[in-house]
């Protein structure tokens, strides 16, 4: 049975607000979204009344706060660093602004009074990956030392060819046709060798926690991810790369479908 690279909503905490309000505590300051009747799609009630729709949106101010935030610096300065390098200097001027912007404080711990729960599921090999990110993430992952159901396997929709650096691990060239469909003979084969013996091995008595020992790398794993904002945008920065593997790539795509519209602007401060 083939799985596919996904995450799904389970629940989350906190807002843009939130991020905003946990800021502005540090002058005993709090602050309210901007509340009004949006009228704009035209719907009327039953007597031909118009009837707008009861919306909010955060306060200019404060979407500035959150870009000061995910920066370390005020939007004047960013742009006026943008403008001098869209027009053109000279190598010091250049090396200047990328020392600065390296050297920018991150003023992350507004972000971190949030909580994503996600539920993902993924081949271990992409999980082995997804695991290096500890710092403000937690996991529960399910166990094969009691659970013995059918595995099921991640099968990508094209097999890369290797690239001469090794760092980068694979290109975006593709096998097709005859090489495409042995390669997948191969893996399927293996996996279903893999799966008989695990069958046998469980047939014959031996523990689950053992018997798991014959199982693929490429078979699906599930767990409960839960982190804050600030900790999701990292990995997302991480793992969204174009030289990050393409199927870690596809997670994180996940998070950016699913993250965004919790936190729109907290999100687009962190990441874009």
């Amino acid at each position: 049975m083939k799985g596919m690279i996904k995450a799904t909503y389970e629940d989350h905490m906190g807002d843009d607000l939130r991020v905003v309000n946990a800021a502005r505590v540090s002058f005993g300051k709090r602050s309210e979204y901007h509340t009004y009747m949006d009228y704009s799609d035209g719907r009327t009630d039953d007597l031909g009344e118009p009837q707008g729709i009861f919306r909010k949106e955060l306060k200019d101010a404060d979407k500035r706060l959150i870009q000061f935030l995910a920066r370390g610096c005020e939007s004047r300065e960013w742009q006026d660093n943008v403008d001098i390098l869209w027009n053109g200097t000279n190598d010091h001027e250049i090396e200047r602004i990328l020392k600065w912007a390296k050297s920018m404080p991150t003023h992350w711990t507004p972000f971190g009074h949030t909580a994503i729960t996600l539920i993902e599921e993924i081949p271990i090999f992409v999980a082995r990956q997804r695991f290096k990110h500890t710092v403000g993430f937690v996991y529960n992952e399910i166990s094969r030392r009691y659970v013995t159901e059918e595995p099921t396997f991640y099968h990508p929709e094209g097999y890369r060819m290797a690239a001469e650096n090794k760092k980068q691990g694979s290109t975006d060239e593709v096998f097709y046709d005859e090489s495409h469909h042995s390669a997948r003979y191969f893996q399927i084969s293996s996996e279903n060798d893999a799966v008989a013996a695990y069958r046998s091995l469980l047939t014959m008595g031996v523990c689950a926690e053992q018997a798991r020992m014959v199982l693929p790398q490429s078979m699906m794993t599930t767990y409960w991810v839960t982190g804050n904002l600030y900790s999701f945008a990292q990995a997302y920065k991480a793992r969204s790369r174009p030289d990050a593997q393409k199927e870690i790539r596809d997670l994180a795509a996940e998070w950016d479908r699913i993250i965004r519209p919790l936190f729109p602007v907290s999100w687009s401060a962190l990441v874009d």
